[in-house]
């Protein structure tokens, strides 16, 4: 590719052949000396466009932003869990604290009140067998009573006897019942 001729600045070479294009500068026809700055890196078309070897890197760093990034967010949601956790575990330990504090609380009433009425139950067995005793003490009162006003009854029965025989003059029957009078009489006597 040619291009067609063009003079050359002042002091450079003239020449009247076309310039085959320099690398770099597709269709760009010159002659003599390649105007501008020297240039050091890649050619003017390459402005722009990402560079072969920059291409891994680019997306390394892409990759290692959105892990960076997915680690944040995570950190911040375990953090709210953590601390969410942290005082539901706080509060259920002060309920629990407060409920073993009023089961002891009731333990301890239940305990004194278990004592009260055992020592009523001791009172209560005491008065009880306070009363049998009393009980059986009059019931043997009683039957001694009533033995006693069996032989009082006797002792009355046989001297009726005695008197009924002699009032009729039948010594048989006055005999008979004076027989065991002194012994039933002289008993008799104790009670009244």
């Amino acid at each position: 590719m040619y291009g067609a001729p063009q003079s050359a600045p002042p002091g450079g070479p003239v020449s009247g052949a076309p310039v085959p294009a320099q690398p770099g500068y597709p269709g760009a026809p010159m002659s003599g000396a390649p105007f501008g700055e020297p240039m050091s890196g890649p050619p003017a078309a390459a402005y722009g466009a990402p560079a072969t070897g920059g291409a891994g890197k680019g997306r390394t760093a892409l990759i290692l932003g959105i892990v960076a990034g997915l680690l944040f967010v995570l950190g911040g949601v375990m953090t709210g869990l953590y601390l969410s956790k942290s005082n539901e575990l706080e509060r259920t330990e002060r309920q629990l604290t407060a409920q073993v504090k009023e089961r002891d609380t009731t333990i301890g009433a239940n305990t004194k009140e278990i004592e009260k009425l055992k020592t009523d139950l001791q009172s209560a067995k005491d008065k009880l067998e306070a009363t049998q005793q009393d009980l059986t003490g009059t019931k043997n009162d009683r039957d001694e009573q009533a033995r006693q006003k069996q032989v009082i009854a006797k002792c009355l029965d046989k001297l009726t006897t005695a008197l009924s025989a002699a009032a009729a003059n039948n010594r048989t029957a006055y005999n008979a019942a004076i027989k065991d009078l002194d012994k039933v009489c002289d008993e008799a006597e104790k009670y009244l």
